[in-house]
């Protein structure tokens, strides 16, 4: 919107005007179904069938280990439940980061009920995991590990390739949420040590609703949703042509810019932490070194978070108190309460995320107007 500072991008990021254009044309020349054997549906085939090369060629992987879904929390559920399911007979014991993303999290909460056991191996306080602690809960009878790229609120970048090359010669699959890692972090080299790796497209400049999976030729999946033999069998249902062509665009131009946007978004950011720390009473959450160049959360003494993004949001900035998948729990985050936040600082903590197009006045306007909130806020609290 004109004269907004955006600053979720974790959460969200806009579509890029490219990606709009390009699913714009495959509208226009592909609108039949792809399953259809006529030459509306042989043209509907073929955009899809190219983007699975390209997002293959990006991973560094091959095209029949690309399955497209809905999104990331159906990419990251059918991965681990996929695999759960289908080695049972050889174990039912999961590892998890304790960091993992609420789509991580909560299908792991229903494996449990079903008569899996899940270890999940706690945060730093900075909100680090050890892959020495990782490989070491990964006893006898595990048959899955997963762990995130990157935090979605603290931005920490986690150590899965480290992990990857600990576990993975013991037979034990290795489950990615790659959802912020797209221009950003090299995906290849994730791809190299892992079995599955999941994204989501609009958290790239791509569109809602469509994610992909990568699955290592020779990993078994269980299908988890039933309705026809599309995607290789393990998802059934018409294809999401138009996404497929978002996705594959967002994730090239992610990965062709990512050393020059993330040196530029790495700038400002470290002006924005500056900013905001030289406010009292302020602290950076997570790690100082190894984060997200575009993540920057902060817990704010005497202000609870919610006051403080209504105080930006009717000054024209967007921001976020946490993951916006939590919007509306009553539960504090789980991700900040395992890093040993009490529930009264989870509450007063606040994520500017930035992206690409993020400008130096964006910044600056931001940390002026967050400085005032906080005074205002404090004041009112006397």
């Amino acid at each position: 919107m004109p004269g907004r500072v955006y600053l979720d991008h974790n959460a969200s990021c806009p579509l890029d005007p490219d990606v709009e254009a390009a699913m714009a044309r495959a509208a226009r020349d592909a609108s039949a179904n792809p399953s259809s054997l006529h030459l509306e549906g042989r043209r509907a085939r073929t955009l899809l069938d190219d983007a699975r090369d390209r997002v293959a060629n990006v991973l560094g992987s091959k095209p029949r280990e690309i399955v497209f879904t809905s999104g990331g929390t159906e990419a990251l559920g059918l991965g681990l439940k996929g695999v759960a399911l289908s080695r049972r007979a050889k174990g039912r014991s999961l590892v998890l980061s304790a960091v993992e993303h609420p789509a991580v999290l909560d299908e792991a909460l229903v494996l449990e009920r079903q008569g899996f056991s899940v270890h999940r191996v706690p945060p730093a306080p900075d909100g680090t995991i050890s892959a020495v602690r990782v490989d070491e809960a990964a006893g006898p009878g595990t048959i899955l590990v997963a762990m995130m790229g990157a935090n979605h609120e603290t931005g920490a970048i986690l150590p899965v390739a480290e992990v990857g090359r600990l576990i993975r010669p013991r037979g034990i699959a290795l489950l990615c949420d790659a959802a912020l890692v797209p221009g950003w972090g090299d995906l290849k080299r994730l791809v190299a040590e892992v079995d599955l790796l999941a994204l989501s497209a609009h958290k790239f400049g791509g569109p809602k609703g469509i994610g992909a999976l990568f699955v290592r030729r020779g990993v078994r999946l269980e299908p988890t949703q039933h309705g026809g033999p599309q995607e290789d069998q393990l998802r059934g249902g018409t294809e999401n042509v138009l996404g497929a062509v978002g996705l594959a665009l967002a994730l090239e131009m992610a990965e062709r810019n990512r050393d020059t946007r993330s040196i530029a978004v790495a700038s400002r950011s470290s002006r924005l932490l500056g900013s905001l720390e030289a406010v009292p009473g302020v602290a950076l959450v997570g790690p100082r070194e190894g984060r997200l160049p575009s993540t920057v959360t902060v817990e704010v003494d005497g202000c609870e978070g919610e006051a403080l993004l209504i105080h930006l949001d009717l000054a024209g900035v967007a921001v976020s108190t946490g993951s916006a998948c939590a919007i509306g729990a009553a539960q504090p985050s789980p991700v900040l309460l395992a890093m040993g936040f009490s529930r009264r600082r989870a509450a007063s903590t606040i994520r500017f995320s930035l992206g690409h197009a993020t400008t130096d006045d964006d910044v600056e306007r931001a940390a002026a107007i967050f400085a005032t909130a906080c005074a205002r806020l404090r004041a009112l609290a006397r």
